[in-house]
């Protein structure tokens, strides 16, 4: 058998795409370490020192997602937070996001078993959701509109 080369460079990230690749072509059942190693052409053991299991690097292929989500959601409105166009730029960013990342659209809603809790007040909400209610509710509080009528406190 032929030894796989030592891997240089960002490994962790280079697995979480590849997982994230291997998960839409394939789905959960039989998706392994295993094969994202050979995706990335790395030993069978190399995946072990970035996580400790299939479900520790399905986990940071969730995060690894929305980091980069929040990322694109953060910038399109940075030093606008509190303007009108706040919410419009969101949901500009959102599209541009997913058009530019299809396999992370796919992922992340159809195989990283996120769930969105809509509850006004859960610290738990999906970050992305959590920013753009705020800023809705700073726009709609802006424009003088009453907290009930956007508010289900």
């Amino acid at each position: 058998m032929k030894e796989k080369p030592y891997h240089h460079g960002d490994l962790r990230n280079k697995l979480i795409e590849a997982g994230i690749g291997l998960i839409n072509e394939d789905g959960l059942k039989g998706f392994s370490l295993r094969k994202v190693a050979a995706k990335c052409n790395v030993s069978h053991a190399a995946p072990y020192s970035h996580f400790k299991d299939i479900d520790e690097l399905i986990y940071a292929m969730g995060e690894h997602v929305t980091e980069r989500f929040m990322d694109k959601m953060r910038t399109s409105i940075r030093g606008q937070e509190n303007s009108l166009e706040a919410t419009s730029l969101l949901g500009q960013a959102y599209i541009s996001f997913f058009i530019g990342n299809p396999q992370y659209f796919q992922f992340l809603f159809y195989h990283s078993g996120l769930t969105i809790d809509l509850d006004n007040d859960n610290a738990n909400d999906y970050p992305p959701f959590a920013l753009f209610r705020t800023t809705a509710y700073q726009m709609f509080h802006s424009l003088g509109l009453p907290e009930e009528a956007y508010s289900e406190n």
